[in-house]
Order: C-alpha cells, then structure tokens, then sequence
C-alpha cells in the first residue's frame, strides 16, 4: 500500500490489545502513536509496538507530523473531548461504542465531525463477527416481523472479586459497567433488524460488589453493573428480551433467538447458525467464527475506504447516535423503573 492512512490510538485497553494490533497488520493503515493515561505506559506500549510515539498528553499526540486520523479507545466519558479534539484538528474518527455517556455528548461529537468535515465511525465491531453477520443476514430474510427476540450472554469472568482487577469499567461515573461494554453490541445487533423500539423496560446488578485495586490490591467498590436485563416493545408489536450475566460460576457461548410471524433465525452458543421459513425444517450452518480481532478488520477496512475513497462511513455517526439513545433509554428506565420511549434520531445530513 503506497498510501497507508496514519493513525494514533488513544486508549491502552482495547485500543492497545485489539485496535493496534489490527492496525499495524492491515496494510491500510500505519499506526504512529499511542495515548495512555500513565505517560510510562504510553512509552512501554509505544515501544513493544515500535511507534514513533508514547504520551499521556493529548495534544502531543494530535500533533504527530503527518497524523490522519484517530482512534478513540479511552474510558467513555473522555470520549468527546479526545473525539472533538481530533475532528477540530482536521483528522478522521473512529470512536469506540458506545459514542458517549449520554445522547447530548454524543450529538457533540457527531455535530464536531460534520462541521469539520473529516470521517467519523463509531466501532460496532461484533456485528461484523461471521456468526453475528450471517444470522442477521438470515433473519433478514426469514423472519419478517417480530414477535420475540432474545439475547442471552451468560459469562463467568467475573465471578470472584479477584477474577478481574479493579478498573475504570467498575465505576458508573466513568462510564463503565458491562451494558457499555456488550449491551450496546447487542442493542445494535437488534436495531440492525428491527429498527422501530417504541419502549424500554431495564434493570440491573451488582453482584460482586468489591474488587482489588492498584499494586496493593486494596478493595474498592464497585459502583457499574456486572448484570442486566433489558426488555423491549417494538412499535406494531413484538418483544425483546436482553440479558447478561458476568458474574456466573458456569458460562455458556451467547444464544440469540429471533423468531417472527414468518420464520425463526438463531445463534447458539456452539457459534451455529440456525434458520427458517415457517413450515419449513430449520437449516445451520458452523460453526462460524464469533472473532472480535477478525470483526474489527472489517470495521477497520470500512474506515480506511471511507477517508481514502469517500465511501460511506461503516457503521456510521448516524448508528452510533440511534444506539445511544436506546442506550440512554434504557438507563433512565433501569433509574426510574418505568417504560421509557427512546429520543428518535433523525437521519444526519
């Protein structure tokens, strides 16, 4: 490739262990720097991946000669001002999901990339999974309107308190918790196929309620839901169930089930694909591969055509923005226990 994209990732959790690596493999892309919040992080992260830069400071970062465009991969409240920072210097975005902590900052962001007229995405990554493509793909095609849908995470990575380290996602006021995390993918996933959410219903746990921090391992607490269940009514009728638990001592690969009024599409937790018509035998295909690594080269690839030969950006600030505000409805009925109608999101200009 003679004419790679530069990019700088801001972010030493994902954007170091997934963004970078995929970066630095595709041969679209030559990554230059790398922003940690520990400047001694940054420059040991920058070094293992042989960048021109490591830095704790966002404007040294933005300031790489040559730098196109940057990946957001910082807690997500910092999102906007790393996101906006970069759009009013001229360089394209890609900003991890969800965009924001709430729909007004992510309308920010969305408004900074328009007026400065450079590319922004947002990562919705695991609708680029091959299971998660291909049963979507089938439910397209076979299930017609709905009348359930079910998602079901159950994990068990976090079952102990000292299964995981203590971190900006166990704080709420960092925008941390695991409907951030995976809720979003899966309110995604349904929106893809059934657009139209008239209502939200949600709850959520804490089920592990300290964790060790720091070199000493003393506990904190934690404060962002390690479960949740979220239900959902589709205007003209059906319902959505989604639900995770990350607490479990017996995990189990995710099972989504979408069934309408004319046939059935499923993802079991062996990674198969099941489909069809009604009166019809299901069919399967699989196990197909559920990589979030080989999922991003897809997000990644979308990205690079988008700056360099003006395609559509895929997925999109428009998708992005639709997700939050289903997201953001679903806060606010977890907090008031009560239906709440999602902020509709009109098509961006």
């Amino acid at each position: 490739m003679n004419d790679p994209v530069k990019i700088a990732i801001a972010g030493g959790g994902f954007g170091s262990k997934v963004a970078l690596p995929v970066y630095s493999e595709l041969e679209e892309f030559e990554p230059v720097a790398i922003w940690s919040n520990r400047a001694e992080r940054a420059r040991e992260l920058a070094d293992d991946a042989g960048l021109e830069l490591g830095t704790s400071d966002l404007d040294e970062l933005l300031s790489v000669p040559g730098l196109e465009a940057v990946h957001v991969a910082t807690p997500v409240v910092a999102h906007p001002e790393f996101a906006l920072a970069a759009a009013e210097r001229g360089l394209h975005v890609m900003c991890e999901k969800p965009m924001a902590d709430n729909l007004e900052d992510a309308r920010r962001i969305a408004a900074g990339v328009r007026a400065a007229g450079v590319v922004g995405a947002v990562d919705w990554e695991r609708r680029m999974q091959e299971s998660r493509r291909r049963l979507i793909e089938r439910a397209r095609d076979v299930v017609g309107k709905p009348r359930m849908v079910s998602v079901s995470l159950v994990y068990d990575d976090h079952a102990e308190a000292d299964s995981r380290p203590w971190t900006w996602v166990h704080d709420a006021t960092l925008g941390g918790g695991r409907l951030q995390g995976y809720g979003v993918h899966d309110l995604d996933l349904i929106l893809e196929i059934f657009p139209d959410v008239e209502a939200v219903a949600a709850a959520t746990e804490v089920g592990v309620p300290e964790r060790p921090a720091g070199e000493e391992g003393e506990m904190r607490r934690v404060t962002a839901e390690d479960a949740y269940g979220i239900l959902l009514r589709f205007r003209g009728g059906g319902l959505g169930l989604v639900s995770l638990l990350s607490t479990a001592y017996h995990g189990r690969g995710d099972v989504i089930e979408i069934h309408g009024d004319a046939g059935t599409a499923r993802l079991d937790a062996d990674q198969q694909v099941w489909w069809g018509r009604a009166g019809e035998e299901l069919q399967s295909e699989g196990p197909l591969d559920p990589s979030s690594t080989e999922a991003f080269k897809h997000v990644a690839h979308n990205f690079f055509t988008a700056i360099r030969e003006g395609a559509q950006a895929d997925p999109s600030l428009e998708e992005g923005l639709r997700v939050q505000a289903l997201f953001d409805a679903v806060r606010a009925a977890d907090v008031e226990r009560r239906w709440v109608q999602p902020e509709p999101i009109p098509a961006l200009a």
